[in-house]
């Protein structure tokens, strides 16, 4: 999964992404830390993680992660190739979701503009996107193709969407397309001590965000300054649906993630491919239930550590042994 930051440029896309990175850049020995200079892998904060360590006092807790990606700033026109438009547009295609940095630090900012030149330019590539599609679809539909005829009609109420300036994502959207209106967006207001923060944005200082990763645990305290990065992250966790879960091998617990709804056995894949396809059944018990009775050994004596077949839907909060 990976969260792509964009906005207009010199709104503090970077400072906010290289306060992401350097505060919550994950475990030393975790691979694929630096991919590119503008992509990096950022650790999901988790109390309950803290709590098992606490419990179960491994040697090693590896968390969860997500990938951000700093995307080159957009200019109006990116939809026609100005700036770096086509470059953005791409990346943007690959993302899961999106966070929109606003510069409300700055005196002369105007959020409802910045916003609609963005919302302007991601519309403008769909229609782009769906045009091109009807023109290939068409001659099949005319010949009389079941198929064709019908994600035509839906290829029509997509273009009439977007012409509208609606999100296009009332219902299925051909395989075919990969638009980027329909892409979750986080709205991140980029502030100073004097900013009005916009309504249904997470208020971030970039600035202050960047100078706190210089201070110790004590320096903070003393100076009275608390970061919020960790509100971003879970607000992009939220966004992705995504869920956690745990495993115990050895001497080291690692949370992982998974969309929301994910049955054990396609869970299991994210650990490695082998332990999906030779899955045989799970133990599962809930951090909850591990919390509340302080042992794994009194879970069993209760009952309450369960075997489940491959179709069982993982829970926020699970730890899984798999059985292969």
């Amino acid at each position: 999964m990976q969260i792509g930051i964009i906005g207009l440029p010199n709104v503090g896309k970077s400072t906010i992404f290289n306060a992401l990175t350097k505060a919550h850049a994950p475990v030393a020995d975790y691979p694929f830390t630096t991919i590119e200079p503008n992509i990096g892998i950022v650790t999901v904060p988790d109390k309950r993680l803290e709590k098992l360590g606490e419990i179960c006092k491994p040697e090693k807790l590896t968390p969860a992660t997500i990938k951000f990606v700093d995307i080159a700033g957009l200019v109006k026109g990116a939809s026609k190739g100005e700036g770096l438009g086509n470059k953005f547009l791409s990346h943007i295609r690959e993302m899961d979701a999106i966070i929109h940095v606003m510069g409300c630090f700055r005196e002369d900012s105007n959020q409802k503009e910045e916003t609609e030149i963005i919302k302007t330019e991601l519309f403008l590539a769909d229609l782009d996107v769906v045009n091109k599609r009807i023109s290939a679809v068409s001659p099949k539909a005319k010949c009389g193709i079941k198929e064709a005829k019908e994600e035509l009609e839906i290829l029509y109420r997509i273009k009439t969407d977007i012409e509208q300036g609606k999100v296009p994502a009332s219902y299925p959207l051909p395989s075919t397309l990969y638009l980027l209106s329909v892409i979750p967006v986080i709205y991140v207001a980029n502030i100073n001590d004097k900013a009005v923060v916009p309504v249904n944005s997470v208020p971030i200082n970039a600035k202050i965000e960047n100078e706190m990763l210089d201070l110790s645990e004590d320096e903070k305290k003393e100076l009275e300054v608390k970061s919020d990065l960790d509100k971003l992250i879970l607000a992009g966790y939220k966004l992705l649906d995504l869920i956690t879960f745990y495993t115990t091998v050895g001497t080291e617990i690692r949370a992982w993630n998974i969309k929301s709804g994910t049955v054990v056995q396609k869970a299991a894949g994210k650990i490695h491919t082998d332990f999906e396809k030779k899955f045989i059944k799970a133990e599962i018990f809930n951090f909850s239930e591990l919390e509340k009775y302080g042992s794994e050994k009194k879970l069993h004596e209760n009952g309450l550590a369960r075997i489940e077949g491959k179709e069982y839907i993982v829970k926020d909060g699970d730890i899984i042994r798999i059985k292969i």
